[in-house]
């Protein structure tokens, strides 16, 4: 299969391309549920084992953009088609403009960039499509890779809830960070996006 041309795609980045939800992705969000510690990381907690008529139920509720008020969902894959992982655009207030996202990555494609370059697309749609104006993330204080992440995005850190989340016999702290537009868009014109 031959790359495509990223430069005719909004949907398509360096390595990765975005594509609606499909029924068949019902595999992948089951197997995600599985793996521990991004289940701690990401769900901020342990949630009970998913069934796969779960998984089946998540992706009718969501293949091919349904239910766009409440999360618009995303596969990530790479240009020759391998699944890499999932992205919601999700928690959208439309009065004030803001939103925030979701990252899933299979394990064996997590710490390439994959999620980075994905959020990039995302993050542009938003701001310059559904004319939305700030981005909003937070995560466990031990999640490095999500801090990191947010650094490389040009988010601010907006603060820090103390013992929020009760999860592996304690409390950790949630951080939250902030990206508006602007910022959003200087820190793209500084990598000569």
């Amino acid at each position: 299969m031959q790359a495509p041309d990223t430069a005719t795609s909004f949907w398509r980045g360096e390595r990765i391309r975005l594509r609606a939800l499909s029924k068949a992705d019902a595999q992948h969000w089951l197997a995600f549920g599985e793996d521990t510690e991004a289940m701690r990381t990401l769900d901020l907690g342990i949630g009970l084992p998913r069934s796969p008529g779960q998984a089946e139920a998540w992706a009718e509720r969501f293949a091919d953009f349904k239910n766009t008020d409440e999360a618009m969902i995303f596969t990530i894959e790479t240009h020759a088609g391998d699944y890499v992982g999932s992205l919601n655009l999700g928690g959208v207030d439309k009065r004030n403009g803001t939103f925030g996202t979701g990252t899933r990555l299979s394990r064996e494609h997590r710490g390439k960039g994959y999620a980075l370059e994905a959020k990039r697309i995302v993050l542009r749609y938003a701001f310059h499509e559904l004319r939305l104006q700030k981005y909003n993330l937070r995560c466990l204080e031990t999640n490095a890779a999500v801090i990191r992440h947010a650094a490389l995005l040009g988010c601010r850190e907006e603060g820090r809830l103390r013992r929020e989340v009760f999860t592996d016999g304690r409390f950790f702290d949630v951080l939250l960070f902030g990206l508006t537009r602007e910022e959003f868009e200087a820190k793209e014109a500084e990598r000569g996006a």
